[in-house]
Parts: C-alpha cells; structure tokens; sequence
C-alpha cells in the first residue's frame, strides 16, 4: 500500500520532455537570465509573477518545476523552447517533478545527470540537466559560432556530505570536456558550511566566478543561501535578487551577462 502512493521515479532514457517553442537558432550579444525554485508553482500570484519576470528573460533556469499541472498554460508561450528533466511522477495526479530550463533558442544538445543517490524516504534522485546553445557574435563580416554550457541544478538534500559530493563530482564531469564560456545557476541546497565549502571549492578549481547579490537570509533555509548562479567567459552586467516577489520561498534571481566581442 505505501509502495503504491511514493513517487515513481523515471529512468534515463524517459527523463528528458521538450516543448518547442523557441525559433532563434542562437543567443545573442546580451544574454537575460532568470533562475527560481518555483515551488512546484504553488502558492497564490504565481502564474502573474512567472509571465512578468520571463517576458524580458533569454535563459530561464527552474527548480521544484512540474509537468502535467494547472501551470502547464505557462509554458506554451511560443518564445521559449523548454527543456525538463523529470526526476519522478506522483501516482495520485499524474504530476511530473523535476527542472526546467527555456530559452529564446534552441538547444544544440542536452545531458540528464541523476544524483548517485536518492532521498530518504522518497527515494527520489536530484536532477543535473546541461543544455548548450549556440552563440552568434560578429568578427568584421564573419560569424563566429560558439556554444554556450548551461547547467541547471538541483542539489540533493538530505544526505551526508559524502553523498552530496558525490553529486558534485557529476557537475565536474559535465564541464571537463568544455572550454568555452559556461552559465550554472540553481538551488544548491548550501544549508551548512562544509556543503557550502565543497561547491564553492568546486567552481573555484573550474574557474566559475559567483555573481554576488544582496539578498536576505532566511530561516526556512537555516539563515543560508541555498541558491547561486556562476559564470565563466561572459561579462556580468547586472544582478538582482528579488526579494519582494513572494509566490515561491525562494526568492527569483535575475542576471544580465554580455557574450565578449571576442571568444577564446
């Protein structure tokens, strides 16, 4: 009987959904991003919230994100192809769990990473969904293309710190094959200093620089800041933390990054 109500989770080959939408084969100079843990888009003003903060957005990265909701009317926006990396399905509703990530163009490729290991209780596993995009920037007469690495996260939570790591080590293999510039943004579930410290290390020893904010603590998230966006080969413009929009308990963040004349 209770095997019958957990979660059903997804295997690899079922995890990815696209929704296309997007008709812009690459990113432009000026790259608008926002990044929220929508909360499964469950409380009140939500759905006037979401459609304000992407209307303007190129890149939008989510967390707690569902499928087969009462929200699905947000995503049929034609502006954006959307990407979700589903990590499970409640049997009661039909609901699928899981990250998204929309974009103004479209994918050139795309990579599910599930967490090594899963929840306790739920058994269900976090997600890692990296998305790459072509960039477009004039040289003279010349188009140069490049692609751009988006990685999407979601961090295990209630484990060890062994375990969490071992969730990190699959952010570290989804960048070793790529040079060029990189955009990694999500809810890293940073709740006590030693998780803290590990990715942070991480994106140190990757050379992923932080873009700072000034935000709030929370004590629903134990006075720590759970979400961080990061960058690499990309000119940071402006950042904001948008601490009065309160349909999630997260607060969304929005980024503004310029693509360098010149690329490597």
């Amino acid at each position: 009987m209770l095997k019958a109500l957990l979660p059903e989770s997804y295997r690899d080959r079922e995890g990815l959904r696209r929704v296309d939408g997007a008709v812009d084969l690459a990113l432009g100079r000026t790259i608008r991003v926002l990044v929220w843990n929508m909360l499964k888009a469950r409380r009140r003003d939500f759905s006037r919230d979401f459609a304000e903060l992407t209307a303007d957005r190129d890149l939008v990265l989510l967390q707690e994100a569902v499928f087969n909701a009462p929200s699905d009317i947000l995503f049929t926006v034609p502006r954006f192809e959307w990407i979700m990396a589903r990590s499970f399905r409640l049997p009661h509703n039909g609901v699928e769990h899981g990250i998204k990530t929309g974009c103004v163009a479209r994918a050139e490729a795309t990579r599910l990473y599930r967490s090594p290991h899963t929840e306790p209780v739920t058994q269900t596993r976090k997600i890692l969904l990296a998305t790459g995009y072509r960039l477009d920037h004039e040289q003279g007469r010349d188009i140069s293309p490049r692609r751009l690495l988006v990685l999407n996260m979601h961090a295990i939570n209630f484990v060890s710190v062994r375990k969490y790591l071992d969730q990190l080590d699959q952010l570290a293999e989804a960048l070793q094959d790529h040079s060029g510039p990189v955009i990694l943004a999500g809810d890293f579930n940073t709740w006590n200093p030693r998780r803290l410290e590990s990715f942070i290390g991480l994106t140190q020893e990757v050379g992923l620089d932080e873009v700072p904010l000034d935000r709030r603590s929370r004590l629903s998230h134990l006075a720590m800041h759970l979400d961080h966006v990061f960058f690499r080969g990309l000119l940071l413009r402006e950042a904001a933390s948008l601490e009065h929009i309160t349909s999630s308990d997260h607060a969304p963040i929005t980024v503004t990054l310029d693509v360098p004349p010149k690329l490597g």
